[in-house]
């Protein structure tokens, strides 16, 4: 027997516990039930016509043999399923019994809860399919059977032998394909209880834990002793070894070495974490995860062998060899001193701390890639030097953005020990200002180590100061940070918002050939008049834009400014692009900056209380009759939902880190709203500018969209169409696309159409008023743009 087969059987259940493992698997099980049932959803002829197929395979087979073979397929989940329960009772292994219990259940359950949808998709070729084998499907075995076959198998694995779960998987497929052959139901809803099956399988040893069948310390020893390490005491160590098993061992001739453990169940969990990355980062410079367990040993150790080759000081490898049945170990020498999360901050002077940045310039140079720079792998030794450990998410031959990685984390961690001054300048007195700059673009906190970032965030803005002084010491007066959110919470509210437009716009275009009909047939005589009404809505624009700030304005360019606000605005969401360049726009005009600010905001104040006492009284002009398509709910649940808003704000408030917010951000903005408003509410002819040049702009918009109607033969009554275009620039304003773009259309296409309208002049109607007042001012807009850049007005 060899050293490796023999340190192989030296492992026993040692416990439970809940395996990254199984998250994992649980995860791309959900994945497959949930395509193979979108599949069977949305894609049913496709599905539909490679069943047939699959059918036709088996069409040779009389009645009597697919008789025998339902016979022996039931037969066979019987024997399967009574030996799953009866032999855990038997060798009184009650915890897998349950186990066993609780997976069948389960799935049988939820298969049933699909059943009805599933059996109900395609009656008929279900029926076909029966008459065709000659099966009752009262007696026929059912995919529920399938999908609790895939469970208990999932659940047993981990309690057996390699042997048993080859048998298991034998069995399962024997079953699989049998009920190809021989079953009533669809291909696919197999395929679909299998997945389930084996999805309610991971989550039972998931929510309960499987087996701990990690290496003993005996089978430690075993290995580092048959590996040539003569071990004369071994011990589980209680340290920070993020991703493996640490032990402390003591050689023969007394010196230490530090061992840590890997098995599948880290392997499991670098996979989860790269996953987690992957989604929601990019440019972060992960590289796809390594084949096999042995590989990943294998890097780190040539990793570690390199680094100490070139001159960077971490510990001697002692061992790298295979220990239990899927578990390998890396031993190093010990290092007698502590990590620098757990030392003394006065034992960071200068001179240690020009140490560490002296060992990331050796990096650097060699361009090697720690990728795990924080606190806990810099250890200090009895003479204050430092040393580097845990490669095992290092790269060799790095490229700069990675080395520029690795000093950001490294000086985001150092200022939570010794302030950003003292971590910054030492890092640019070892490396230069050059790549300390360089590093700063990365200094995010989502890209930043968890341990590093809880230290940050126990002292509030660290992160920002750190920031601040890398510009400062490196003379940086603008940084531009990386965009590396893969997925944010803007980019998920703009999916929904999108999938919500076309949910509800593309129905309406059902009808193309009346819409060209209509368009061929419109009355463009109405056209100049929108233009006319749409150049009005600048001019309202730049009267209420005046009547926001105390200081008199030029009405020219102040019109002008409005034309290119509108142009700006198309560039962000929200309208963000023009507030900031009228915001420009009034300092250059000589309004104080808070003051140009607080305009903006009482412009956006005054606008959106015009736009809401306007729909009030168009949604009264209009009368109940105008949206019979619409009824409003029962007016207890407006109580129901203003006493949950409640309920929520007092929880919040309760919440320290709610009323900071509030004392430091928007009390602050909310008191020079009403400063700005205490110096225009004395001022009668501004309040009048402010509040009818908003007027203005809704009106001329809400005239424009009813010239279009007419442009093609609506028939609806102006306050109809007025309370269509209130409620839907209303939606248009949460929209995160430019002006509304999109959900302005969706919206006011779903209103007419509501109110009586048909379709055919619906949507010609509306995309012609966006014509007018969204497409076509682009070019005037640039040009104002233009015009106001080159006159130095904004």
């Amino acid at each position: 027997m060899t050293s490796a087969r023999r340190h192989k059987v030296q492992e026993e259940i040692r416990g439970y516990e809940r395996s990254p493992r199984d998250a994992l698997r649980l995860v791309g099980f959900a994945v497959a039930a949930l395509l193979l049932f979108g599949l069977t959803r949305w894609a049913s002829d496709a599905i539909t016509g490679l069943e047939q197929d699959l059918l036709r395979l088996v069409g040779f087979l009389n009645a009597p043999v697919t008789r025998v073979l339902a016979g022996i397929d039931t037969m066979l989940i019987l024997v399967i399923a009574l030996l799953a329960i009866v032999l855990p009772l038997v060798t009184r292994r009650f915890r897998l019994f349950w186990y066993l219990v609780a997976g069948s259940v389960a799935s049988g359950v939820l298969m049933r809860l699909l059943g009805w949808w599933l059996d109900s998709r395609l009656p008929d070729l279900v029926n076909e399919i029966g008459r065709r084998a000659h099966i009752d499907a009262a007696t026929a075995p059912t995919t529920a059977s399938a999908a609790q076959l895939a469970a208990l198998c999932i659940i047993i694995g981990p309690f057996v032998s390699d042997r048993w779960k080859r048998a298991g998987s034998i069995s399962l497929t024997t079953v699989v394909v049998l009920q190809l052959v021989v079953s009533p139901k669809l291909p696919v809803d197999l395929f679909v209880g299998l997945a389930l099956g084996a999805m309610v399988g991971c989550g039972v040893l998931l929510a309960f834990g499987r087996p701990d069948r990690r290496p003993t310390i005996a089978a430690v020893r075993a290995a580092l002793v048959g590996s040539g390490v003569p071990i004369a005491a071994l011990q589980r160590a209680k340290v920070d070894a993020r991703g493996s098993t640490p032990y402390f061992a003591t050689l023969e001739d007394g010196t230490g070495v530090f061992v840590k453990v890997l098995g599948e169940e880290e392997r499991a969990a670098d996979l989860l974490f790269r996953i987690y990355r992957y989604l929601r980062l990019r440019d972060v410079g992960d590289e796809r995860p390594f084949s096999s367990l042995r590989r990943t040993i294998e890097h780190e150790a040539l990793v570690a062998l390199h680094a100490r080759n070139v001159g960077v000081r971490t510990p001697r490898i002692r061992a790298v060899v295979d220990v239990g049945t899927d578990s390998m170990l890396l031993a190093q020498d010990m290092i007698d001193g502590s990590s620098i999360d757990s030392v003394p901050p006065g034992r960071l002077t200068d001179d240690v701390l020009a140490a560490i940045w002296g060992q990331v310039a050796l990096f650097r140079t060699n361009r090697i890639a720690h990728r795990d720079l924080r606190r806990a792998n810099v250890f200090l030794d009895n003479d204050d030097q430092p040393w580097m450990i845990d490669f095992g998410f290092s790269e060799l031959a790095a490229s700069d953005v990675l080395l520029n990685a690795d000093v950001a984390q490294l000086v985001a961690s150092l200022a939570v020990a010794v302030g950003p001054e003292r971590a910054v300048a030492s890092g640019i007195a070892s490396l230069g200002a050059d790549a300390m700059a360089d590093a700063l673009p990365r200094m995010q906190m989502g890209v930043l180590s968890g341990a590093t970032q809880d230290a940050l965030k126990e002292q509030g803005d660290l992160l920002k100061r750190v920031q601040q002084e890398v510009m400062d010491q490196c003379g940086i007066s603008d940084v531009h940070y990386e965009s590396l959110q893969r997925v944010d919470k803007k980019m998920v509210f703009t999916a929904v918002m999108l999938a919500a437009v076309f949910y509800f716009l593309l129905p309406q275009f059902a009808d193309l050939p009346g819409v060209f009909r209509q368009i061929r047939e419109a009355n463009w005589a109405w056209f100049p008049p929108m233009l006319v009404v749409s150049l009005v809505t600048y001019v309202g624009a730049g009267v209420s834009l005046a009547g926001g700030v105390p200081d008199r304005l030029r009405a020219g360019r102040t019109f002008v400014a409005q034309l290119a606000s509108s142009f700006a605005s198309k560039l962000a969401p929200a309208g963000i692009g023009g507030m900031a360049l009228n915001v420009r726009f009034l300092q250059k005009s000589g309004v104080d900056q808070a003051v140009a600010v607080t305009g903006i905001s009482l412009n956006t104040a005054g606008g959106f209380v015009v736009h809401l006492l306007m729909t009030l009284v168009f949604i009264v002009w209009a009368g109940s009759e105008a949206f019979k398509g619409f009824s409003l709910p029962d007016p207890k649940w407006f109580l129901v939902g203003a006493g949950v808003v409640a309920v929520l704000a007092i929880v919040s408030f309760a919440v320290p880190s709610t009323r900071r917010l509030l004392k430091e951000k928007v009390l602050p903005i909310f008191g020079r709203a009403v400063n700005g408003v205490n110096q225009v509410i004395h001022r009668p002819g501004k309040i009048a500018m402010l509040f009818g040049g908003s007027a203005i702009v809704t009106l001329s918009y809400l005239v424009c969209l009813y010239l279009a109607t007419l442009a093609f033969g609506g028939a609806l009554p102006f306050a109809t169409v007025g309370a269509v275009y209130l409620a839907g620039a209303a939606v248009a304003m949460a929209a995160p696309t430019p002006g509304g773009l999109g959900a302005m259309e969706a919206a006011l296409i779903a209103g007419l159409v509501a109110a009586g309208m048909s379709n055919t002049i619906a949507i010609p109607a509306v995309f012609l008023y966006r014509f007018a007042t969204f497409w076509l001012p682009i070019l005037p807009g640039w040009g104002s743009f233009a015009w106001l850049k080159r006159r130095d007005y904004i």
